[in-house]
């Protein structure tokens, strides 16, 4: 009898096992797991972008790509000069207004041939 008690103690844990092996029941409630599990992510991502200090947060990742994303993006604008094409008066170059975020922009000097003079832009909106 001992044998038998032994037995049926090690069926009932391996059945025990078994079920805990299985996967949840579904919810009768979808519309409320789904609304858990979608807050749930926001919430994991939320803690992803706010941020962490050492190097390998996502901000610290982005940061020499930003870099590399503006030069690209500045590097296909025309270049507006606010000089006359071959008129070179007292002002060497153009110095950005200190009231506007300049953000890196190269400096426009008068005599650069890759530019766009004001005269050549009041020519075409004369035509």
């Amino acid at each position: 009898m001992p044998e038998l008690a032994d037995e049926l103690q090690n069926l009932l844990k391996e059945t025990e096992d078994q079920i805990n092996k299985l996967p949840v029941a579904p919810s009768d409630d979808a519309q409320g797991e789904v609304i858990m599990l979608v807050s749930s992510f926001a919430r994991e991502v939320a803690s992803y972008v706010e941020g962490t200090p050492n190097e390998n947060g996502i901000h610290q990742a982005m940061r020499p790509l930003k870099v590399v994303f503006l030069t690209e993006i500045r590097g296909t604008a025309p270049k507006f000069s606010p000089f006359v094409r071959g008129e070179v008066g007292s002002y060497t170059r153009y110095k950005h207004p200190e009231f506007l975020p300049s953000d890196g922009e190269p400096e426009i000097y008068p005599v650069d041939d890759d530019a766009i003079c004001v005269d050549e832009v009041t020519d075409m909106e004369n035509q």
